[in-house]
């Protein structure tokens, strides 16, 4: 078992390093690992591009999208995109939006 010193510097690195306190876990610190980026670790798309569909030759017929369309003016947001970024800022129309996956 660590000691009680060990055990603060070593939450005092973990908040340090992830941003996320652990005061209240239900689940041993120990035992907690990590799951793949840093807290902030995923990029918002903050300025989409967007480019015409004859043009998007990384996708296919059959790839989900999430479409949007405000006042006439529609977005395909792909989501093998998404899965990267996870959150797009946009604004359609005058409209700001947020598209999130």
């Amino acid at each position: 078992m660590m000691n009680t010193v060990a055990r603060a510097l070593l939450l005092g690195a973990f908040i340090i390093i992830t941003g996320f306190q652990l005061d209240n876990a239900i689940v041993p610190r120990e035992q907690i690992l990590s799951g793949g980026p840093p807290k902030d670790g995923i990029p918002a798309i903050l300025k989409p591009d967007f480019i015409r569909p004859e043009s998007a030759y990384f996708i296919s017929d059959d790839d989900q999208v999430i479409g949007v369309e405000i006042a006439g003016d529609a977005r395909a947001y792909p989501i093998k995109i998404l899965n990267w970024h996870e959150v797009v800022n946009d604004t359609i129309s005058g409209v700001p939006i947020v598209v999130t996956f």
